[in-house]
């Protein structure tokens, strides 16, 4: 079975490459947006260089469509990682853009100019927007088209930025025709029909574990103390509105991790709003995962001293939302934590973008919503407050048939990014509110 699986991936493989080379103009694919310095003013722009020489890319904050000599700037490639990962992976680092401000761009290289397409930068001012977050999905079978699914409502629901919280494809991270799949999943499925890329912010999984400097090496992901498994780093936009911490649950929790995660909190005491991502849970809903204490004792207590909003976890591939929660040891806890609406923080996740559901059998006390189905959050923040939605992109019958959500669902555009779209299928709680508040109150 497994090699059928293999022979199924390399053939799909063998079909990209064919179909991206008669497709684009350039000889560029696979392109990547991602967001890994300041995301008011930079972004990183990646692509497999698979054909042609000396790729240029042309941009601005005009649309002049493909015609790349009327793009006011350009940016050679800041990196290059010749036969990486069966990739020539190139790495644009544009800087000095304006905030929350559309940019236009196309790369030009020997054999052609590439199509156009488009992104936006962060706001410098706390004003309304929108992100995704979840994480885990596979190269093959079911699950690989749930996860299709699960991009292709990233398209149509247009967010600023989407924080995807680990395991990208099956197997251990090593195996580069499932990064090829990915990758060109993500291009061809969450770009929006006008063209414009949704950035990533990128989380390391225990599937990237083969090679722990692996997003570095896909996504130039930051890392700490100059070494590149060391995948851990946060943003800032909004002047002290929003702050974004990607962490690392598979390298220690503790140690250097630790310190440098009370030093990050500490400097953004101030922030509104601090979200955290980070790949396994410490309390999963699934009774086949098992606990982890050990990241609980490293972590919890700084979320709480330094007011985090929300942690995002994935892993258990399961849907779930907790009441908010602090850490407490007393009689009155249940596995470490108590809700306290005031000053907790809501926990996310499982996962399951397009991994295969497991049954969420290990509820808990503080648990507010739980289901087995492929799902992500879609949080709506406003100045004084978030909203999260949870999205359902497939789930499965008794007999594991699959049905999907996203076929029919309405595609918003820039003037209404905030409406729920029509034939869009959300959890909804028990109070029949389809989604929970941050700050927590009770829907009415």
């Amino acid at each position: 079975m497994t090699n059928n699986f293999n022979s199924l991936i390399k053939l799909k493989a063998i079909l990209i490459i064919i179909l991206t080379q008669n497709i684009f103009a350039s000889g560029s694919d696979k392109y990547r947006i991602v967001w890994n310095k300041d995301p008011e003013t930079c972004v990183t722009i990646g692509w497999d260089q698979v054909q042609g020489e000396n790729p240029i890319v042309y941009f601005g904050d005009e649309d002049f469509g493909d015609d790349w000599e009327k793009y006011p700037r350009s940016q050679m490639p800041t990196r290059i990682l010749a036969d990486s990962y069966g990739m020539n992976t190139h790495f644009a680092e544009i800087e000095n853009l304006k905030p929350d401000q559309s940019y236009y761009f196309v790369i030009k290289d020997s054999k052609g100019v590439g199509e156009r397409y488009w992104f936006k930068t962060a706001p410098s001012k706390p004003q309304p927007f929108s992100f995704i977050t979840g994480g885990d999905t596979k190269s093959y079978g079911k699950a690989h088209k749930a996860g299709e699914a699960s991009n292709r409502l990233v398209a149509k629901l247009r967010p600023l930025f989407v924080l995807f919280n680990g395991d990208f494809n099956s197997g251990n991270g090593t195996y580069s025709v499932r990064w090829h799949i990915w990758l060109n999943d993500w291009f061809e499925q969450t770009t929006t029909e006008d063209g414009r890329m949704i950035p990533l912010v990128p989380v390391h999984g225990n599937h990237e574990d083969g090679d722990l400097a692996v997003l570095n090496k896909i996504f130039n992901a930051p890392y700490q103390n100059n070494d590149s498994s060391n995948i851990y780093y946060s943003l800032t936009f909004g002047n002290n509105f929003f702050h974004i911490v990607g962490l690392n649950t598979q390298i220690d929790e503790g140690g250097q991790q630790r310190k440098w995660l009370e030093n990050d909190l500490s400097k953004n005491k101030d922030v509104k709003f601090k979200i955290a991502g980070y790949h396994k849970p410490f309390h999963p809903h699934t009774a086949s995962k098992s606990e982890n204490v050990y990241q609980y004792q490293q972590w919890t207590k700084l979320f709480y001293d330094y007011k985090l909003s929300l942690a995002v976890e994935a892993d258990a591939h399961i849907h779930k939302i907790t009441y908010p929660l602090i850490p407490d040891s007393s009689e009155n806890s249940f596995e470490g934590f108590v809700r306290d609406d005031k000053n907790g923080t809501i926990y996310l996740g499982e996962g399951s973008w397009g991994a295969w559901p497991r049954e969420n059998n290990d509820l808990k006390p503080w648990t507010l919503s739980s289901g087995s189905y492929n799902q992500f959050k879609w949080v709506h923040v406003y100045p004084e407050n978030m909203e999260i939605y949870t999205v359902k992109s497939a789930e499965y019958d008794d007999n594991d048939n699959q049905t999907f959500f996203d076929y029919s669902v309405e595609s918003l555009t820039e003037e209404n990014l905030f409406k729920i779209p029509n034939n869009i299928t959300l959890d909804t709680l028990k109070d029949k509110s389809i989604f929970v508040r941050y700050p927590f109150q009770e829907n009415k």
